[in-house]
């Protein structure tokens, strides 16, 4: 940590003095204390080592632990300089009290707040819920950039997802339009990723944009961007390999197509709308295509215009097939229809959902399949504004 109290009493920021004033205190062991527990803290210093305070062994304090490594260090220092460039209010190492919370940095901006907080280390989804919370519960918006080894591209727009980096998207404080942020203080670049759509609890399907950290605004960071032109075609011929892959007899796509043949339907020949990309669909841990199809199977394939049909009943039919300690449907099925409405196919009133009478193209062939998804996500993927901008309001402010 940065932050001590010296023997008189004054809060000292060790990273503004220099290397010489920081040997001084380190060779006369002046004292200093943690501002949380009171107790001794040692300077810690080396060619290889930001200067930093730590807490002597066998030390009981709230603050110790979490991943405090140079890495995080460095990057902390890092970011704390480059937020100071702006007409803000900032602070390092702010110490929360009532929550027992020490946020990385604290911006303070137009009365709005929110704790920057650069995430070196994995730890468990519900010490992460449990910092949002305390956040949240004294008026604070967190934003959370990762470390740099967590992102990791494994083709165009296609990128290695797990359950710790689902945790931040689901907790995105942009709901409509959620963002994974990393940083690495070795080059000062912040990489972003835009327009989130998990495929599965391993894959995520993005666009990825990269910036200098000295020529990025803060706000910009929040900027909503505009979808690739090709994003669409990416897509579709991602889905046209999905259509047509030949499964073992023990996979997922075999079991599936079995499960369909029975009930009249090819996997080949199925509506677009069966995979359409969802955010927030690696909470589910269910290939996105898999629990779409049950759905239009079970659900919206016998709908005619007119019907209605309640979206607790689209709920109990995903249930029945697994279950709710593993798969948690709550925010991928409403963002599920939310795409269905803005496609024209149903109409969300209350809790319930109206069929329309646009038509939902069961294909009749693999190539009019194949030509149906370049079609329908040539139209899914079109930005429906000119000005990409996105509404930051959370964290805009004058200059």
């Amino acid at each position: 940590m940065q932050r001590a109290i010296n023997k008189k009493g004054e809060s000292i920021l060790l990273f503004r003095y220099s290397l010489e004033k920081v040997a001084d205190w380190k060779q006369e062991k002046d004292l200093f204390y943690c501002p949380v527990c009171k107790e001794r803290v040692i300077i810690r210093s080396g060619e290889r080592v930001t200067a930093h305070f730590a807490h002597l062994p066998n030390t009981e304090c709230l603050l110790t632990g979490g991943g405090e490594g140079p890495y995080h260090e460095k990057g902390k220092l890092q970011l704390f300089n480059w937020l100071n460039r702006f007409n803000m209010q900032v602070e390092l190492e702010a110490y929360f009290p009532e929550i027992s919370q020490r946020a990385d940095i604290f911006v303070n901006v137009g009365g709005k707040k929110i704790a920057v907080e650069f995430q070196c280390s994995r730890i468990p989804k519900e010490v992460v819920l449990s910092r949002i919370q305390g956040y949240k519960s004294l008026g604070i918006k967190p934003v959370w950039i990762l470390g740099a080894k967590y992102l990791k591209q494994k083709g165009a727009y296609m990128f290695q997802l797990n359950q710790f980096l689902d945790v931040f998207i689901r907790s995105s404080p942009q709901k409509d339009y959620p963002q994974l942020f990393f940083y690495d203080p070795f080059i000062s670049e912040i990489a972003v990723l835009h327009h989130l759509y998990p495929l599965q609890a391993s894959r995520l399907f993005a666009k990825l944009l990269v910036y200098p950290l000295h020529k990025l605004h803060f706000k910009h960071l929040f900027q909503k961007e505009k979808k690739p032109e090709n994003f669409a075609a990416v897509w579709a011929k991602m889905i046209s390999r999905r259509r047509t892959k030949v499964d073992d007899f023990y996979g997922d796509i075999f079991k599936l197509r079995k499960w369909l043949y029975r009930r009249g339907y090819l996997f080949q020949h199925l509506p677009s709308i069966c995979f359409l990309p969802v955010p927030y669909q690696a909470s589910t841990a269910v290939p996105y295509y898999k629990w779409q199809t049950e759905l239009y199977v079970c659900c919206i394939a016998g709908l005619k215009a007119g019907d209605r049909i309640d979206i607790a009943v689209l709920k109990n039919v995903l249930y029945s097939f697994y279950s709710k300690e593993n798969s948690d449907f709550s925010d991928a099925l409403d963002n599920y229809l939310r795409q269905l409405q803005q496609s024209g196919y149903i109409d969300i009133q209350s809790s319930t959902i109206l069929r329309t009478n646009r038509e939902i193209m069961y294909y009749s062939s693999q190539e009019q399949a194949f030509l149906g998804d370049q079609s329908f996500f040539n139209q899914f993927f079109t930005e429906k504004k000119a000005n990409y901008e996105h509404d930051y309001h959370l964290f805009r402010y004058t200059k």
